[in-house]
């Protein structure tokens, strides 16, 4: 077996395991030889007190228990091993100096195993791709038919909208848990520094910010961001906002909350404040900005429409029409209907095929089967190809389905990983977490044993 490219400590485990090997035939040779001798010595011992007349005891006294109770073994560091393991075996060690030529083969055999799923057509199967295209088929009907796009007046030339009949039902929900007088309850209880509707007492202007886009612009209003840059913002009474040509500005609009208070406590009243805040400006008209889609503001290229808009620009025009928290929270439900479906087919395919119990799994996401990745990526790329013929048609940025984009994307992700590192790089890392799960189980059975042990003590 080739050791090329070995670190220092796979060297030094090899010569620890050879020379402890080694003292243990050593020791086990010794051993047999003494119990020889002493069998010899027994022998003569015995034919010995049978001529003198006498008989031997039939059984032999129990030895005493050691006054200090059980056997205290020092523990050694790795470092001692080593050094002592260099002092018995000084020349550097192979595999095959350790394994026999039966055991090399089982080890191959075992690693070519490894990673033969890898291949797409190795990877599904028949049932496989059909449950992927239909759930993403199914999502991609529900986005044309049951989501549309927004309710607007009209935008960048298309016509307006009523809405999509899962959108209104979202908004009424919303509208329905946060009545108007709770909302203005919340509004008074969790005022927030990044909240700024207008440039009137900044000391810093932010380009493009008014009534109808500054939940858009501020960071902390974003349902994902939030949670880092709002309550950052409370905290230091500071407001982060991205002006509408992509830059990122931070000023001092108030005083730190609790100054000279315990960090716990400024943290947990940050964030009941943060959410609060939150909740008051869901069920508002303009709404939360999608999750992440202020982001967009830095994508300061492109030329779309009549007016030659930017992405950054049409992005947030798209929320100044309607494309809110709650409009991404519906157009949301298709793409989670394809994820359900997929489950759920393999669930009932797990009950009726043991093969699967068996199937791979990806680095990325030890939980998640590699075959159940890929299909998830092939169901979300047609419920992306459906929605981008629905942008086609229509020719409205707001059909867009941004929850669905962000879907695709945390799929490609781990995709593109294995593209670039190549099959083998990435079969060579399954290789590697193979070795590391079996020290991981070795290590549980040695603990396991030493719990169960009363006879000697492992002093650390």
């Amino acid at each position: 077996m080739s050791d090329s490219g070995e670190s220092q400590t796979i060297k030094d485990a090899k010569r620890l395991v050879k020379a402890q090997r080694d003292s243990t035939e050593d020791l086990s040779f010794r051993t047999d030889n003494l119990n020889t001798e002493l069998d010899k010595r027994i022998s003569e011992t015995v034919r010995t007190i049978r001529q003198i007349g006498n008989s031997p005891p039939k059984t032999l006294p129990k030895a005493k228990p050691s006054p200090s109770g059980s056997l205290i073994i020092p523990a050694r560091s790795w470092e001692e091993l080593v050094e002592e393991a260099k002092q018995i075996t000084p020349e550097d060690v192979s595999f095959d100096d350790l394994l026999s030529e039966s055991e090399i083969q089982a080890v191959l055999q075992r690693h070519e195993s490894i990673g033969k799923e890898l291949g797409w057509f190795e990877c599904l199967d028949r049932f496989d791709l059909t449950l992927a295209v239909s759930a993403g088929a199914i999502a991609g009907l529900m986005d044309v038919l049951l989501v549309k796009v927004p309710a607007h007046p009209g935008f960048l030339g298309s016509k307006g909208s009523e809405g999509g009949w899962l959108p209104n039902k979202v908004d009424e929900l919303v509208k329905k848990l946060l009545p108007e007088d709770q909302i203005r309850v919340l509004e008074k209880a969790h005022k927030a520094s990044y909240d700024p509707a207008t440039n009137n007492g900044l000391l810093r202007r932010i380009a493009g910010l008014g009534p109808r886009t500054h939940r858009y612009q501020s960071l902390g209003h974003d349902p994902i961001l939030g949670f880092f840059f709002g309550v950052r913002d409370i905290l230091t009474g500071q407001f982060t906002a991205i002006d509408k040509f992509g830059k990122v500005i931070v000023q001092q609009v108030g005083e730190p909350l609790l100054e000279g208070e315990m960090f716990l406590v400024c943290i947990l009243e940050a964030l009941k404040t943060h959410v609060g805040h939150l909740l008051s400006d869901v069920a508002t008209p303009a709404g939360l900005p999608a999750p992440l889609m202020p982001l967009l503001s830095f994508l300061q290229f492109g030329k779309i429409g009549n007016h030659e808009y930017t992405i950054a620009e049409v992005a947030r025009q798209m929320y100044r029409s309607g494309y809110d928290f709650k409009f991404s929270a519906a157009s949301g439900i298709p793409v989670l209907m394809t994820n359900v479906i997929i489950w759920l087919g393999n669930f009932i395919k797990d009950k009726n095929n043991e093969r699967r119990k068996n199937a791979i799994k990806h680095e990325e996401d030890s939980d998640r089967k590699l075959t159940t990745r890929r299909q998830l990526l092939i169901a979300h790329s047609v419920g992306m190809l459906i929605n981008a013929g629905k942008v086609s048609v229509t020719r409205n940025p707001l059909a867009v389905s941004w929850v669905q984009t962000l879907t695709l994307l945390r799929y490609v992700a781990p995709e593109m990983h294995f593209i670039f590192k190549g099959k083998e790089g990435v079969r060579a890392e399954m290789v590697e977490d193979e070795i590391l799960s079996g020290f991981h189980g070795l290590n549980k059975d040695i603990d396991a044993f030493l719990d169960t042990q009363t006879d000697f003590v492992i002093q650390l």
